[in-house]
């Protein structure tokens, strides 16, 4: 019984662990998205400001910045899961 009450309190001490990772990893992921998108508008502006006298250019401009945004999204995604997966595994082990 003692036992089962020491496996108990060291799973719910690597619950709050990975939990408390798991939201490090979020918060860090955010911060680099808004600092990509800050990023990515403020060079938007910046080629806006210079193209300005035709509004196909503007278009093309709008629809790389949408592509460019896509990308980004499917960048911090696929690197925010392989965070997830590699904090998963070590904590894991850790935990053996």
């Amino acid at each position: 019984m003692k036992h089962r009450k020491e496996e108990d309190d060291l799973y719910r001490k690597f619950a709050k662990q990975r939990e408390a990772e798991d939201i490090r990893i979020k918060e860090e992921i955010n911060n680099e998205w808004e600092k990509e998108l800050e990023r990515l508008t403020i060079r938007f502006e910046k080629e806006l400001q210079t193209k300005r006298k035709r509004p196909d250019e503007q278009k093309v401009l709008t629809i790389k910045l949408q592509q460019e945004r896509d990308n980004l999204e499917k960048n911090m995604t696929l690197r925010r899961d392989k965070k997830k997966e590699s904090l998963t595994k070590k904590l894991l082990e850790h935990e053996r």
